[in-house]
């Protein structure tokens, strides 16, 4: 008698688990939204990259709170982060020649990281810059100005 009241109370807990869960909720919220960006980038007054609908990162602190170093790419050809700009709104940093705070740009088989200039946070979702830069392994000097943007970067405060 006893074993068989333990399974009607095991049987009645599967039970109320089964019709309990799932069939009538709403999962559609519990994807992620993937977040995307756009940018342009000048080397000495030309195009060199644009893009839109990229794929941009966020990076959180160990307490859990967003940082100034934010990332923006398209695939494994391009990719750009930008480290150190101003959390306030027109604020500007300077870039330093170590690349933070500064841009790097992998471009290829290419990095360019600039070398001196400003960072400039124009709005709470754009940061842009304008100053030198060195593409390695060619050690050649450029002036680059350019700008990166996304939506998701407006929780950087």
């Amino acid at each position: 008698m006893k074993k068989s009241i333990v399974v009607i109370v095991i049987l009645l807990s599967a039970l109320s688990l089964t019709l309990s869960s799932c069939s009538s909720d709403d999962d559609s919220d519990s994807k992620p939204t993937l977040a995307t960006g756009s940018y342009e980038i000048y080397l000495d007054g030309v195009l060199f990259l644009e893009g839109t609908n990229a794929d941009v990162g966020l990076i959180k602190d160990d307490q859990g709170n967003y940082v100034n170093t934010v990332t923006i790419g398209t695939g494994t050809e391009t990719a750009i982060i930008v480290s150190g700009f101003p959390t306030s709104i027109s604020g500007e940093s300077n870039m330093d020649s170590d690349g933070d705070p500064g841009v790097n740009i992998i471009a290829g088989q290419n990095l360019y990281d600039t070398r001196s200039g400003t960072l400039t946070r124009t709005s709470a979702s754009r940061i842009s810059f304008d100053g030198t830069c060195t593409d390695w392994p060619n050690l050649q000097s450029y002036s680059i100005t350019g700008f990166v943007e996304s939506t998701a970067w407006e929780v950087i405060d």
